[in-house]
């Protein structure tokens, strides 16, 4: 199976209700799919449905549902004086993890780090004192609906009993999206796939704001994370610039070489090989990155990414805040509000905290692929840059892509205008002048045709890196679903270095001060030296106290715990993680 996406667009009776993003389900179809567009002009609603087998009618219903967190605890007032408030959740079962809840202040995420939960009085208590004097507090407890098959609606009813109904309406007619239409013309624009690499895999899928999920929430996406590039196939004048705009986001186009997407008889997705230029050791900078996750535990701040409060920010990028340095943004991180790179929190002696030890083929990212033709573009992709400008005549470098009738917008402005003749090759005549045009900046040619929603998306685990020189990067990926079936190792056979979590499942490492000495030792083991019963600090000496207790990552750490028997790496092999 694959992630790819199937547009239909949908005429209905009624549109008001339903919203972008949310469910939509057809009563006797059993259909299920989501929003991507609503225009109330046309009655139409944009609709991607997952489920190449499952298809929408004309004169059915559908509905758009959403679903209740259970145990919604009772709103409350709360005045926070002091860093040690506690709120007593009442109502609410006691759930099996603290990470079922999810917290709310003022109608915004509390992140787990301002907040802990004390099971035994059923408490939630804040650790940030600067609370507003008057805060409203939510908390939920997430169960989730469990009644679904794959593939298919809840058995018995279109609408679970935690669900509410939004919206419903009536289809009268079905469309063929500009997408498929263009896909199934006899003469096609150029195709473009645009690739975008996630890493680490385990912050995919972004939330709603763009920002990382699961165990990244909370935090920005690390430095030149995501990686965005684009191919563009079939155009005729691929040697001018190009200006890969989609959906917002902006794509570097690249010399790129794919297998190609394609199905095996059984219906799943074969592998793909994606073949990506190394120029100037651009991929190979990325890829052989060992500090590429990390976070800067002496001094960061916090501050607003994508309509989004997020922490883990280099204090200079945050823009407003006291050490705020533009140099800083344009030469470390190209853009404001960014997570703190290694190399410059080095720079400064800032304590860095790894999130991954080992970042160095980018094993179990993410890659989306979208595939949409040039014409759904933001701006049609080749362009030229502004030569000379005299009021609404201005001469570019190359006249080879624009023609009458197209409208332009010069690189950094919003005003479009319409071209009303060429002369020359190179002089265009436009129907007003343009504001804040200036030489050296582009000229881009807007698409009439922009469509963000019209794509094929296919979603991606990268399975190896079998290549990687000075010429070419290559990838091997394996799809989303299918990456979940392996059974060969995930890690990688590194001598002197110990993949596990420090005191986590793996480690088994008990450590002081709890448990009591007497039961700290580890079982099958016998105390040597340090006895599991002193902090050690991270170069294997005896530490002052608990809060220096580091692991070096090294066997002699392990050694010196008395716990190689849950050492996690390979002393057997050859190959060792090279000193930075």
């Amino acid at each position: 199976m694959s992630t790819r996406l199937y547009d239909y667009i949908l005429t209905v009776n009624d549109t008001t209700p339903f919203k972008n993003g949310n469910n939509i389900i057809g009563a006797s179809s059993e259909t299920f799919g989501y929003v991507a567009n609503v225009d109330p002009s046309t009655s139409n609603i944009k609709v991607k449905v997952a489920n190449a087998f499952q298809e929408f009618t004309v004169g059915e219903s559908v509905y758009s549902n959403h679903y209740l967190l259970s145990n919604v605890v009772s709103i409350q007032s709360f005045a926070a004086t002091s860093s040690t408030e506690y709120v007593t959740l009442t109502g609410l079962t006691i759930p099996t993890y603290a990470t079922e809840l999810s917290v709310y202040v003022n109608e915004q995420v509390a992140y787990p780090n301002d907040w802990t939960y004390h099971e035994g009085n059923n408490k939630i208590q804040f650790f940030d004192s600067t609370l507003p004097g008057q805060s409203t507090i939510k908390v939920f407890r997430q169960t989730g609906n469990t009644n679904a098959f794959s593939f298919a609606s809840s058995t018995g009813t279109l609408i679970a009993a935690n669900a509410v109904q939004s919206s419903s309406a009536t289809i009268s007619a079905i469309n063929v999206s500009p997408f498929i239409r263009a896909r199934h013309a006899f003469t096609q624009p150029p195709v473009v796939r645009l690739y975008t690499f996630y890493y680490p895999g385990e912050w995919y899928p972004p939330n709603e704001n763009g920002n990382p999920s699961g165990e990244g929430a909370g935090y920005a996406w690390p430095v030149d994370m995501p990686w965005r590039i684009a191919e563009v196939i079939g155009d005729n004048f691929s040697d001018l610039t190009y200006n890969v705009s989609f959906a917002g986001e902006s794509y570097l186009p690249y010399p790129v070489e794919s297998s190609g997407i394609s199905t095996s008889s059984d219906g799943s997705i074969d592998r793909v090989s994606i073949s990506v230029s190394n120029y100037d050791n651009v991929v190979t900078t990325l890829v052989e990155n060992p500090y590429l996750v990390g976070n800067v535990t002496s001094n960061s701040c916090h501050a607003m990414v994508n309509g989004e409060m997020v922490w883990g920010l280099d204090p200079a990028t945050v823009v407003g805040n006291v050490h705020f340095n533009q140099d800083v943004v344009d030469s470390y991180y190209g853009t404001t509000n960014s997570a703190w790179g290694y190399s410059r929190a080095q720079t400064l002696g800032e304590d860095w905290e790894q999130l991954k030890y080992d970042t160095r083929d980018f094993l179990g990212g993410v890659v989306e692929i979208k595939s949409t033709f040039a014409t759904h573009l933001e701006y049609w992709p080749e362009h030229s840059s502004i030569d000379y400008i005299s009021g609404n005549v201005i001469s570019v470098v190359n006249a080879a892509p624009y023609r009458v009738g197209d409208n332009v917008k010069n690189q950094f402005g919003t005003a479009t205008r319409t071209i009303q003749d060429i002369q020359e090759e190179r002089i265009l005549f436009l129907s007003a002048p343009l504001a804040n045009a200036a030489e050296t900046q582009n000229l881009y040619i807007v698409n009439d045709d922009y469509d963000p929603e019209a794509y094929v998306k296919d979603v991606f685990k990268i399975l190896e890196m079998p290549t990687l020189n000075e010429q070419i990067a290559e990838f091997t990926l394996t799809s989303w679903l299918q990456y979940f079936k392996l059974r060969l190792p995930k890690r990688k056979f590194y001598k002197n270095t110990c993949q596990w979590e420090y005191k986590g499942t793996e480690c088994q490492y008990p450590g002081p001060p709890t448990p009591p000495a007497a039961a700290s030792a580890i079982p099958g083991t016998f105390p040597t030296r340090y006895a599991n019963t002193n902090p050690i600090f991270a170069n294997n000496t005896i530490a002052a106290s608990i809060k220096d207790d580091e692991c070096g990552k090294s066997y002699e750490a392990c050694r010196v715990r008395n716990n190689t028997i849950h050492f996690g790496g390979f002393p057997g092999t050859g190959r060792q993680v090279p000193k930075q």
